[in-house]
């Protein structure tokens, strides 16, 4: 029970953190956090050059990719539990198929519609 309300209040705690956050994490060259915040957010990898642009634009030249994929692949095994997926699609959250490596992806991924199309996302 206690795991399905903090699933439930988890959308609200993350709508609190802007881009703002990201750049100061860059400037703060905590790539760990900056991986963490790509996958609880559900968004797809950033590749390394993609993260150089990012630190070129917020801070100096240097970047530790291999700090940014440990903190994403730490939030990505949270993000893609299987018991995640239907409130992720209840709370009309986009999946960008980014649980796909997992063997339960596929799994996760029907979840995801199930929440997306239940009634209780239209409330």
């Amino acid at each position: 029970m206690l795991r399905i309300l903090l699933m439930l209040l988890l959308p609200f705690a993350l709508f609190a953190c802007t881009t703002t956050e990201i750049q100061d994490q860059v400037k703060a060259k905590n790539w760990f956090a900056v991986g963490e915040y790509d996958a609880s957010h559900g968004f797809i990898e950033k590749s390394e050059k993609s993260l150089q642009k990012l630190s070129d634009k917020f801070a100096d030249k240097s970047i530790n990719y291999a700090e940014y994929l440990k903190g994403y692949k730490q939030a990505l095994d949270s993000y893609c539990d299987i018991e995640n997926a239907y409130i992720l699609g209840v709370q009309g959250m986009t999946y960008r198929n980014i649980c796909d490596r997992y063997p339960h992806g596929w799994a996760f991924y029907q979840d995801w519609i199930s929440g997306r199309n239940s009634r209780a996302a239209s409330m």
